[in-house]
């Protein structure tokens, strides 16, 4: 037979091993013993998988009519590898069999050869630690210590599994990786968890609602290093970072000394009103987001500059900045718009005030050109610049819109007082 020929011939036989909607380890190491029995190699082993498992698959025979008939031979095989031929499998036994066009007669003597096949077979088994064969008769594995009883084990795994329409979804690969062991583990205690076999391999979900993405956490921190693992947000995969973006900066907070303090950037004797580092707006002098609006004359001789902030823009760059960050707990959008709202809409710009010009080292477009007289004891000079927008005249101005936007947003006192006690 041809590789295509031989891929097709072992998509058949896997196709029987799905039947059922579940596959046992003694069904896939007797399709590894087919495999070897045709001179297929593990290229054509594993295509045979993708095809099986494809929705479109429909088994058909391949070959001449010898190599047809001991396709038959291999399916009922496979179905009687790990009991009687029942249900679906026996239906798809039943169609192939037409396909290759024998009688009932001819069917029932190969069924018989089939279970005369098995039961003369050498009764070993694979360690299913370290892959070492191992007679039954032994306890242990002679290579690793494994239990045989362990390894004898026939618990059929699922061939497939749904993925969850709603909520946050990992899937992952068994792997040699370090982490794979506390994995599993750490899946199995999702709300949702399943199994299933994929292409050889198992393959583990672990699914939580979005509300609960903290507790996938443990998770994603032992999948590091692992090639083998995806996510899928409402059902659909997603880019791992798209979902997880926030996950070390979580792990930051997690094992900060004032964890409530840290989000802010109070931890670094820095401020950060929109509750998030990631958000990259800092109170500072030096904040772009500071020259989002622009200047107008008011007043009833237009002699009054104001600058107008563009809460707009801010609210974009804000969610643009953080969009990988959208679903980390400690977020809190809530208070992002009371922040905005508590913003002054605009402020007027003055040398002592509580906002002041933004010095610019050249003019660049929407900048003013500011020219102030300053009075230092007997002396008086002039400053002149161009200004693209306002700076704080110091943090406190801050910590009072922070202030105003956390009691509108009805945060616990303690929480408050931590955020709040700010230390220059």
């Amino acid at each position: 037979m041809s590789n295509e020929q031989q891929v097709d011939y072992l998509a058949n036989v896997i196709g029987l091993a799905r039947a059922d909607g579940k596959i046992t380890r003694q069904e896939t190491e007797a399709i590894e013993l087919v495999q070897k029995a045709i001179g297929a190699r593990k290229t054509e082993l594993n295509r045979a998988y993708k095809n099986a498992e494809s929705d479109a698959f429909i088994p058909r025979v391949v070959g001449s009519w010898s190599d047809q008939i001991k396709n038959l031979e291999h399916i009922i095989y496979i179905a009687l590898i790990d009991g009687a031929i029942e249900g679906d499998e026996k239906q798809y036994v039943i169609n192939f069999a037409k396909q290759v066009k024998i009688s009932q007669d001819q069917l029932t003597l190969i069924i018989k050869d089939a279970k005369r096949t098995i039961s003369n077979a050498s009764q070993d088994v694979t360690c299913t630690k370290c892959n070492a064969r191992i007679s039954v008769s032994a306890k242990f594995c002679p290579e690793c210590g494994q239990s045989v009883e362990t390894s004898l084990s026939t618990q059929p795994v699922a061939v497939s599994y749904e993925i969850p329409e709603s909520g946050v979804a990992i899937e992952f690969a068994e792997s040699t990786g370090a982490g794979f062991a506390l994995a599993v583990q750490s899946s199995m205690k999702a709300p949702i968890s399943k199994e299933c076999v994929k292409g050889k391999k198992r393959w583990f979900l672990g699914a939580w609602p979005k509300s609960e993405i903290a507790d996938a956490l443990d998770l994603v921190e032992h999948l590091k290093g692992l090639r083998n693992r995806k996510v899928y947000l409402d059902g659909k995969e997603t880019q791992w970072n798209d979902v997880f973006g926030f996950s070390w900066c979580a792990s930051n907070r997690n094992s900060a000394y004032r964890p409530n303090e840290y989000c802010f950037g109070i931890d670094e004797k820095r401020l950060n009103i929109w509750g998030c580092k990631q958000a990259r707006m800092e109170w500072s002098d030096w904040g772009d987001w500071f020259g989002y609006g622009s200047f107008r004359k008011s007043g009833v001789l237009s002699k009054t500059v104001v600058f107008e902030f563009d809460k707009n823009r801010i609210r974009h760059e804000i969610e643009t900045n953080l969009h990988n960050c959208r679903l980390c707990p400690h977020l809190q959008f809530d208070l992002i718009e009371a922040v905005l709202d508590t913003l002054p809409n605009e402020v007027s710009p003055s040398e002592k005030g509580a906002w002041q010009y933004k010095r610019d080292y050249s003019e660049s477009p929407g900048a003013i050109f500011v020219k102030e007289t300053v009075k230092d004891g007997a002396y008086t000079y002039t400053n002149e610049y161009y200004s693209s927008g306002v700076r704080p005249a110091s943090v406190y101005v801050g910590l009072d819109i922070l202030k105003k936007a956390l009691l509108q947003c009805n945060m616990p006192t303690d929480f408050a007082k931590d955020v709040l006690e700010y230390k220059e």
